[in-house]
Parts: structure tokens; sequence; C-alpha cells
């Protein structure tokens, strides 16, 4: 008795032209831009302010931040200098954090001389440092309202921010702790018609 069989080919798909990613290459700045800044809080505003009437939630705190360039070891990319110059401003507007729930953020302002504004959320995250006078959350914004040539772009951030009372001052800091954020802005460059 004779066995037939049958082999079925996969059927071919097209794929993407991949590049081996230089490592060492200097960033190009024709499709992306990065950012890696330092916020400071400077001041603090409870309540609705005109500046959060953009929002598209009710505010509950309105944040000024200074912006600084950092420093980092070459060799192990740990922080050495968290303001080394001034590299812009923004204003926060914040909805009211409820508990475990992640709250609305708008943003607006200007980085290196590009203005900006975004939308996004922002959350408390698991792991917390062992002082109760600090907390940490991330926030991630969908950057728009770029000049011509940027087509958006995407901010998140690593904060620990120190707990405010009603009478603590906005630039309050807890000793150990680098206050407020640490910032990535990827900006994403209009694509050339082809």
């Amino acid at each position: 008795m004779a066995l037939c069989g049958a082999v079925l080919a996969a059927p071919s798909f097209a794929r993407p032209t991949i590049f081996p990613f230089p490592h060492r290459a200097t960033l190009s700045t024709e499709r992306e831009e990065v950012y890696v800044f330092r916020t400071t809080r400077t001041e603090r505003t409870r309540g609705a302010t005109p500046d959060c009437a953009s929002a598209r939630f009710e505010s509950a705190v309105e944040d000024r931040y200074t912006l600084s360039s950092i420093a980092t070891g070459k060799a192990t990319a740990r922080v050495r200098d968290a303001d080394v110059s001034p590299v812009g401003d923004f204003r926060a507007c914040f909805a009211a954090a409820g508990s475990g729930r992640p709250f609305g953020m708008y943003a607006f302002g200007t980085v290196a001389g590009i203005a900006w504004s975004g939308y996004g959320e922002c959350a408390s995250v698991v792991p917390q440092p062992p002082e109760s006078t600090v907390r940490a959350y991330t926030c991630n914004l969908t950057v728009e309202g770029l000049p011509e040539g940027y087509d958006g772009g995407w901010m998140t951030t690593s904060t620990v921010s120190p707990v405010l009372g009603p009478g603590a001052p906005a630039d309050a800091r807890v000793p150990g702790y680098l206050s407020t954020s640490i910032v990535t802005l990827r900006l994403w460059k209009t694509a050339a018609p082809r």
C-alpha cells in the first residue's frame, strides 16, 4: 500500500527591512527628538484656576515647574547633577486624586524653546519609598500643540513628590530624595512626503 503525503507551503508575508541598530551612533533628529530633564515645583494653587479652564476635567490643583537639564555618570548612568541648566518651564493641572485610581493631568509649557501641551493621567506606583512623607507615581501624556514640523509626541514621568500639607511650601523637599520628576519627552517629526 502506497502512502501519499502533501507538503503545505507556509504563506509568504512581506517583511519590512530591518537594519542593525547602531548602538553607539549619535541619535539622528530627522524623525524623533528625545529630551530628558528634571522638574522642580515652584508654585501650587489649590482649586480651579483660569489656566486650568482648558483641561478636560475639573482641576483640583495647578502646579508650576521649572525644568533643568541633568548630567549622568558616563560609565554608570547614575544622575550626578540634577540641575545643570534651565531648559524650560510648564504648568500642570491635576484632577482630584482618587484612592488607588489614576487621575487626570493637563499641562502646557516649553522645553528647549519648543511650545507644547498635553493630556493624560497619573497613577501611584506599587513600589513606594520607605519614607511616608514622599509618594512615587508616574504620569503619561499625549503631547500636542506643537509647532509646525512636529507630528505629536509622548511624555512620561518618574516622580517622587513630597506629601504637601496645607501649609507646606510648593518647593518643599524631603532630604535624600530628588523632587519632583525625571521626565522623558519624545517628539515625532512630520514625515517628509514620499
